[in-house]
């Protein structure tokens, strides 16, 4: 026999989940837009001095933060032999997990500096809620909340593949 109460919380649940997906497909679609306007910018720069323009892609990803599966899609960046990545996702099933830090969904910037190399983490982020309820990408640093992140924030991040 099914309980009313059941019924009840499991439509709450599939509400509240929806929204959510919503607020993370948002923050993950402002995050890959801000780094296609900086590497647009970057590589207009780098082509105005003869250079090559960066190389950007990106696809399907799973990765791991503490025990938690995030699921989501990965952004590469390379000039010559450096290479940026940025992945981001949030568990999309059980077994995955839950986003360590309580967020709505998890980032992280690594830079490889020869193609042959895994990335190295440069940067922790996570996506949550500003008091608006607008979701919001912040640093993680030692598993504490730090700055917001912003386009020109981000600037940085990416010039490190320039850098010798």
């Amino acid at each position: 026999m099914n309980n009313p109460d059941n019924k009840e919380l499991a439509d709450e649940y599939l509400a509240l989940k929806a929204a959510n997906d919503q607020l993370r497909e948002r923050g993950k679609q402002w995050l890959w837009n801000a780094l296609d306007v900086i590497c647009s910018e970057i590589s207009r720069e780098l082509s105005a001095g003869a250079n090559p323009p960066l190389q950007v892609g990106r696809h399907e990803w799973q990765f791991k933060i503490e025990d938690a599966t995030m699921v989501g899609e990965r952004f590469g960046a390379r000039f010559r032999e450096k290479t940026l990545i940025v992945e981001a996702g949030w568990p999309r099933e059980p077994q995955h997990g839950f986003v360590p830090g309580g967020g709505l969904a998890r980032a992280r910037i690594g830079l490889s500096q020869n193609v042959m190399l895994e990335p190295r983490t440069v940067a922790e982020l996570i996506l949550k809620r500003q008091e608006g309820g607008e979701p919001v990408w912040r640093f993680i640093t030692n598993k504490r909340l730090g700055e917001i992140i912003t386009e020109p924030v981000l600037r940085p991040y990416i010039k490190l593949l320039l850098s010798n």
